[in-house]
């Protein structure tokens, strides 16, 4: 599962229950929405999912992986399968390996 499907698919839960029960919590490796409310304003996530983040957002730098992610939007206009974004950047981490 991919962090944005983990937060879509993440618990919301209130400020106060965060609150009353942190420590529980904070124990599993779900992300976790919080809110004031009712409206969505934080977000928990784990150690890894930040991680894989920070990777993502340092691959969207590289010049080599916005050509290839336009390249594979081309192929997929003129009717071509396309990929998992997560499969694209696996490849490009293979490659650089």
């Amino acid at each position: 599962m991919t962090v944005v499907q983990a937060l879509l698919n993440a618990k919301h839960i209130g400020v106060r229950d965060l609150r009353e029960h942190l420590s529980k919590r904070l124990k599993g490796k779900k992300a976790i929405v919080v809110t004031e409310h009712g409206t969505p304003t934080k977000v928990i996530l784990s150690y890894e999912d930040v991680v894989e983040l920070i990777e993502v957002l340092d691959e969207l730098q590289d010049q080599a992986t916005i050509q290839a992610v336009q390249e594979g939007r081309k192929e997929i206009r003129r009717g071509a399968e396309g990929i998992p974004v997560s499969r694209l950047f696996d490849q490009i981490r293979a490659s650089r390996k």
